[in-house]
């Protein structure tokens, strides 16, 4: 599954669902999440709680505990940053993008992933083995850049 939210996008989405809810765990907030962008998207504890840290620790969030589980609100910050992202042309947008999804991955990931499950990538390499390899990845970036080009309304 590929990427619905940009850089800030998932925290900035988490301060406007929280605005709605008043306080959520973050199950909670997950399922407003997932009914508001669209069945496209499948929230992940892996995304949603260290975006819940970031905000706590950017004190737009604050946590307490209830009977055993982590419940958030959002602080006065929060709230003022909520009234800004407001908006349902955002989710729309999200919306599109999560419908998109399985025809969409980051640049990085697939980077990631060749070099991940390259065989020889924990050879060492000389000054001049180098300095072509560099080459070569340096042909292999232009031709990704002209393949991005050429497809710019793809992503």
């Amino acid at each position: 599954m590929s990427r619905v939210f940009r850089r800030g996008e998932l925290k900035e989405a988490i301060v406007v669902v929280l605005a709605g809810l008043g306080e959520a765990h973050g199950y909670g907030i997950m399922s407003e999440l997932k009914e508001r962008v669209g069945g496209g998207w499948k929230p992940s504890p892996g995304a949603i709680y260290p975006a819940l840290v970031g905000l706590v620790e950017s004190g737009h969030v604050e946590v307490f505990d209830r009977d055993e589980t982590k419940v958030y609100v959002l602080t006065a910050e929060g709230r003022r940053a909520a009234e800004r992202s407001s908006g349902a042309g955002r989710w729309a947008s999200l919306t599109a993008r999560a419908e998109l999804g399985d025809h969409r991955i980051a640049v990085g990931s697939l980077l990631d992933r060749f070099a991940a499950e390259s065989p020889h990538r924990r050879r060492l390499a000389g000054s001049a083995q180098q300095q072509a390899i560099d080459e070569i990845l340096g042909r292999a970036g232009d031709e990704i850049e002209q393949t991005l080009s050429e497809g710019a309304g793809d992503g």
